[in-house]
């Protein structure tokens, strides 16, 4: 197949987990065969063989876009690429990248705005009156004017969790037939227990250690773990790694009080290391508010490391047998539940297996890649095996 990827961000660009995703799926699609070009954001050469990848990548010029702007501009140079090269699939990597794209297309559903909204509006005490009544009416806008009409125009949609595909479904009273389930999926080769002297380099070596992987917004509830490790005893530290909304490190810092020399935030780490921080943690902790997928908690799992995290969005469907979920901005029910397995080393290890496995069978790359090209196969036999084209 010759298969087109519009995403916001691609290598070495990345500013979430949506770039893992399209990364890791480019890379899965380029080894089974397939020819892929990518449409992002970003700096490099246009139309050049990128050497992370190896898929031809097509950079929309202005440098950090936002996703609005990215999609207008995105739209015209899909069509002018698709007439040029004849693609059998449009993949947009998140749905409402497709909103200013009048061909066919299929996409993946991420959260949608409905879900966004809810999981702001518990946060009146970090967003105030003034920025809740902003999310409001962005998000409304942008589901009306955006994600709205691309669900519908869609061919196919793909939902990386079965949380996000009910969302949606229920949302936009879609039947089963215009959904396909695929998880998201990591490298199980790459991010597997790795040996280090991380806790030696960090000063670490006779504390437990909980761990936080992601861009570290109000959304992903920092200040509840906070809480939590003011309660937990004194040789309990927390390494954060990741980018800081600023604004929101301060309210962070803010919360830990007394607590903040134990908080060891380290910000950028290079993916190649990352196996080894979440091998020497003791638990994975991700006290999200709302999360389409949670690529850290597949991470962390496929490392040996079990994770606790909420019931909001699909965190505890990706945790698997190897997570302790709790409701999510409860810092009590945090303490207990980090408490209570830091005391139990015996249990740590069984979830910790269980992990893993659950890991290997459901989220890894290659399922995942084998799912997308089901989808696709399925969108090119509806469609007499030829790509539509309009004019």
């Amino acid at each position: 197949m010759r298969i087109c990827l519009v995403n916001l961000d691609f290598a070495p660009h990345r500013t979430s987990g949506l770039g893992v995703y399209g990364e890791t799926l480019v890379r899965g699609l380029l080894a089974q065969g397939h020819e892929v070009h990518v449409l992002a954001r970003g700096l490099p050469a246009s139309g050049t063989k990128e050497e992370s990848t190896g898929a031809t990548v097509h950079r929309v010029s202005g440098g950090c876009l936002d996703w609005v702007t990215f999609a207008r501009q995105a739209a015209p140079l899909v069509h002018a690429l698709d007439q040029r090269h004849h693609f059998d699939i449009v993949h947009f990597a998140d749905v409402h990248f497709a909103y200013a794209y009048q061909g066919p297309f299929v996409a993946t559903l991420q959260q949608s705005f409905r879900q966004r909204l809810r999981a702001h509006g518990n946060l009146p005490a970090h967003s105030g009156t003034r920025n809740l009544l902003s999310r409001l009416a962005y998000y409304t806008t942008a589901r009306y004017l955006a994600e709205r009409p691309c669900v519908r125009r869609s061919q196919h949609l793909i939902a990386g969790s079965r949380t996000t595909a009910r969302a949606y479904a229920d949302e936009y009273h879609l039947p089963p037939e215009r959904i396909s389930v695929v998880r998201h999926g990591i490298d199980t080769a790459r991010f597997a227990p790795t040996p280090s002297d991380v806790r030696a380099q960090l000063g670490l070596e006779t504390a437990q250690v909980l761990l936080f992987v992601g861009f570290c917004t109000p959304r992903k509830g920092l200040e509840y773990l906070a809480a939590a490790l003011r309660r937990l005893p004194e040789h309990v530290y927390c390494v954060v790694i990741g980018r800081w909304e600023e604004r929101y490190r301060k309210r962070v810092l803010a919360a830990l009080g007394p607590a903040a020399r134990r908080m060891v935030t380290l910000g950028y780490v290079p993916d190649e290391d990352l196996p080894s921080y979440y091998t020497m943690a003791d638990l994975f902790v991700t006290p999200s508010l709302l999360e389409g997928f949670g690529l850290p908690i597949a991470e962390a799992l496929a490392c040996g490391t079990p994770v606790i995290t909420t019931s909001a969005g699909a965190c505890a469907e990706v945790a698997g047998p190897g997570g302790l979920v709790v409701p999510p901005m409860d810092a009590e029910a945090l303490t207990v539940a980090i408490s209570s397995l830091l005391d139990q080393p015996e249990r740590r290890r069984t979830m910790a297996q269980l992990g893993q496995v659950w890991v290997r069978r459901n989220l890894s790359a290659e399922t995942m890649v084998h799912g997308h090209l089901k989808v696709y196969q399925r969108y090119l036999d509806r469609s007499g095996g030829a790509h539509e084209r309009r004019p």
